[in-house]
């Protein structure tokens, strides 16, 4: 079975509409259409947010007989702002709609406002030093540094020089 084969029975299994599911994802009826019919082929990205709001992990929608799940170097989509760059290795859905991998680089100055979310974050850093803000206070972190952390308290992060990461990302 076909990738919009699976998303249109796994919808229909649910009892949502087309009409319904495409306003829910934020696309057009007719892309939900051609997708669901295999005339286009959904980006990374829309597969994720259709997998999400089908409750489906996204490695569902792919034949995989052999268990393996390969990013091929360059695949992944990116998400990039004048300071950093996002690489999204496995989105939500693969391993399931909880857990995100991405790969993270960006130039100095603050690259990441001041925010927060439910769940927690595991960041592994590979290079370059930065100071990371958690709570009102200040740690420095340079390669081979590791952190884990509730990500629903107050963070930031500044970079003194290039910078390069590995966050893993686990939802509540």
């Amino acid at each position: 079975m076909k990738i919009g084969n699976k998303i249109r029975h796994a919808r229909k299994k649910l009892g949502i509409n087309m009409k319904d599911f495409a306003k829910k994802i934020g696309i057009s009826y007719l892309t939900l259409y051609r997708v669901e019919t295999d005339r286009v082929s959904p980006s990374v990205a829309l597969l994720s947010d259709i997998a999400h709001h089908l409750g489906e992990p996204i490695i569902n929608f792919f034949d995989n007989p052999s268990g393996l799940t390969m990013v091929k170097k360059g695949t992944a989509p990116d998400i990039s702002t004048d300071q950093v760059s996002l690489q999204l290795l496995l989105p939500k859905g693969v391993i399931n709609d909880r857990i995100s991998v991405t790969l993270g680089s960006t130039t100095p100055g603050e690259v990441i406002s001041i925010h927060s979310h439910s769940g927690f974050e595991l960041t592994y850093i590979l290079k370059g030093k930065a100071t990371f803000s958690y709570d009102g206070t200040d740690y420095e972190t340079a390669e081979g540094d590791l952190i884990y952390f509730d990500a629903s308290v107050p963070h930031s992060v500044v970079s003194h020089e290039p910078h390069e990461f590995l966050s893993i990302y686990f939802r509540k």
